[in-house]
């Protein structure tokens, strides 16, 4: 899945919103629980990169 919604996503709230809006467009479909473990894991990854580039150690 292409991680364009997610790239820019800081906190588990946002990452909600974005998951919560996907879900509404795409929860009809078959694959949606793969859709939203990719959506989940994209923006988890996405959140740990800000939070290392905020917290550099």
């Amino acid at each position: 899945m292409n991680d364009a919604l997610t790239k820019n996503c800081t906190n588990e709230a946002q990452l909600e919103k974005i998951r919560r809006g996907q879900e509404l467009k795409f929860r009809w479909r078959d694959d949606w629980p793969v859709m939203e473990q990719q959506i989940l894991q994209a923006g988890r990854q996405a959140i740990a990169r800000y939070e290392a580039t905020r917290n550099p150690q």
